[in-house]
C-alpha cells in the first residue's frame, strides 16, 4: 500500500475515533460537569495536602480531611460577617430606587435636555410598577392550582438537584485527592517510553505556569476587592461593599473588574449625591488607585510574567473565550492561553530541529518532518584543520610509500637465488 494511503487511512481513523469520543462526551456534559469541577478543586487543594503530609507526617486522608474542615470554617466566617452588610446594603438600595426615579425625572431629564438637546418621557413609578407586575403574572401565574403545584414541585426538583450538586462534588474531590498519586501514576505509565521525558517536561511546565497563575490570580482579586471596598466605603458610598465585592470578583477577567466596578460606583455615587464633582473625582481616585496597585505590585509580585502574552492578545484570548464559552469561556480564557503558550513554545522548538527549517538545500515537505535528522556533513579537513606537517616529513612519506597493485617487479630488482629458481 502506498504510504501517503496509508497516512490518509490513518488520519481518517485517527479523525474519526476523536469525533466519536466528542460526541459522547458532548452528550454526558451534565453529568459530567460536577466530576471535571471537582478535579479542578482537586487540582487547587492537591498542594496543600502534600505539604501537610510531608510537613506534620499524617496520613492523606487526615490531611484532606483538615483542608476541608479549614476551608470550610475559613468560608462560614466570611459569609458570616459578609452576608448581614450586603443585605443591609441591598435594602438600602431597594428602598432608594423611588428616591432614584425621582432624581432622574427633576435632575437627569432636564439637564439632558439641556445640555444635549435629548427629549426624554417621564418615568412613571406606577407604570415601571404595573409592568413588573403583568410580566410576573404572564409568566408565573398562580390563579390555577395544578399549575402553581407545578411549579413548586419543578423548583423543588431544581432545588435538591443544585443541593445534590454541591455535596457531589466534595465528595468527588475528596476521593480524587485520596488517590490523586495512583491516577498519576497510571496516567504516567501511559506515556510511550520514547517521549516519556519531553512529555514530562511539557506537563511540568503547564503544571507550574497554571498552578501559580490560579494562586496569584485568587490572591489579586481578594486583595483588589479589599481596596475597592475599603476605599468606597470611605468616599461615602453606601453600596461601597457590594461594589467593591464585585469588581474584585470581576477581575479574573482582565478589564471587566475595573470597568464594571467604576461604572456601578459613578451611578451609586450620582444617585447619592447627585452631580458632585468632587464626589465623582474621589471614586475615580479610588479605582486608579486599585488599578496602580494592581499594576505595580500584585501583578508583578503574585503573578509576574506566568502567561507570557502581549496586552493586545489578552484581550483577543478573552474575547474569544467569550466568544466560543460565555461567561465560562471568558473565565478560563487566560489559563487555556497560558498552557497554548507552553505548547507553542515546544512546537517552535521541533520546528527549529527539523530539516525543512535547517537544510540549506530544498527538500520534499513530507520528507523534512518524518526524517528530522537525516542530514549529512562534510567530514573533509579544511586547510586551518589538517596537522601540521614539516616538509622532510613529507618526502620521508613519498620515497617510503607502498607501490601500486598494478606495478610490476622488475628482474632486475629480484634476488639471483630467485632468479635461477
Amino acid at each position: 500500500m502506498d504510504v501517503f494511503v496509508r497516512r490518509g487511512l490513518t488520519l481518517a481513523g485517527v479523525m474519526g475515533l476523536l469525533y466519536i469520543v466528542l460526541w459522547v462526551l458532548g452528550q454526558l456534559t451534565p453529568i459530567l460537569m460536577p466530576f471535571l469541577a471537582a478535579l479542578v478543586l482537586a487540582y487547587l487543594f492537591n498542594p496543600l495536602v502534600e505539604s501537610l503530609t510531608r510537613i506534620v507526617h499524617i496520613p492523606r486522608w487526615l490531611a484532606i480531611a483538615l483542608v476541608f474542615v479549614t476551608i470550610g470554617v475559613v468560608l462560614v466566617l466570611v459569609a458570616w460577617y459578609l452576608v448581614p452588610l450586603v443585605w443591609d446594603q441591598i435594602l438600602y438600595a431597594r428602598a432608594n430606587i423611588p428616591n432614584a426615579i425621582v432624581w432622574l425625572n427633576t435632575s437627569l431629564r432636564p439637564w439632558l435636555q439641556h445640555t444635549f438637546h435629548i427629549e426624554t418621557s417621564r418615568i412613571n413609578l406606577n407604570v415601571v410598577t404595573a409592568w413588573v407586575t403583568s410580566f410576573l403574572q404572564s409568566h408565573y401565574n398562580f390563579d390555577d392550582t395544578q399549575q402553581m403545584l407545578t411549579r413548586l414541585a419543578q423548583s423543588g426538583m431544581n432545588i435538591i438537584s443544585i443541593l445534590s450538586l454541591l455535596v457531589l462534588i466534595p465528595i468527588v474531590t475528596f476521593y480524587f485527592l485520596l488517590d490523586w498519586r495512583h491516577m498519576l501514576g497510571r496516567i504516567h505509565g501511559l506515556i510511550p517510553r520514547r517521549m516519556e521525558p519531553k512529555t514530562m517536561q511539557i506537563l511540568q511546565e503547564c503544571d507550574q505556569v497554571l498552578g501559580a497563575f490560579v494562586k496569584g490570580q485568587l490572591l489579586v482579586m481578594v486583595l483588589l476587592g479589599i481596596v475597592y471596598a475599603v476605599g468606597l466605603q470611605l468616599v461615602g458610598i453606601s453600596v461601597g461593599l457590594i461594589i467593591g465585592i464585585v469588581a474584585g470578583l470581576l477581575s479574573i477577567i482582565p478589564y471587566m473588574g475595573f470597568t464594571v466596578g467604576l461604572l456601578a460606583a459613578m451611578v451609586a455615587c450620582v444617585f447619592e449625591y447627585g452631580f458632585s464633582w468632587q464626589n465623582m473625582s474621589l471614586v475615580m481616585v479610588v479605582f486608579m488607585v486599585g488599578q496602580v496597585i494592581e499594576g505595580y505590585i500584585l501583578q508583578p509580585f503574585l503573578l509576574g510574567d506566568r502567561i507570557g502574552l502581549s496586552p493586545v492578545a489578552v484581550i483577543f484570548a478573552v474575547l474569544a473565550g467569550a466568544q466560543l464559552g460565555g461567561i465560562v469561556g471568558m473565565l478560563i480564557a487566560l489559563p487555556v492561553a497560558a498552557l497554548l503558550v507552553v505548547l507553542l513554545r515546544h512546537l517552535h522548538e521541533f520546528y527549529q530541529g527539523t530539516m525543512f527549517y535547517s537544510a540549506s538545500q530544498p527538500i520534499a515537505l513530507a520528507d523534512s518532518f518524518t526524517e528530522p535528522q537525516a542530514m549529512s556533513y562534510d567530514l573533509q579537513l579544511q586547510p586551518h584543520d589538517a596537522p601540521d606537517v614539516t616538509e622532510s616529513e613529507l618526502n620521508a612519506s613519498v620515497t617510503t610509500s607502498p607501490k601500486s597493485s598494478n606495478e610490476k617487479t622488475s628482474p632486475a630488482s629480484v634476488p639471483p637465488t630467485q632468479q635461477r629458481d
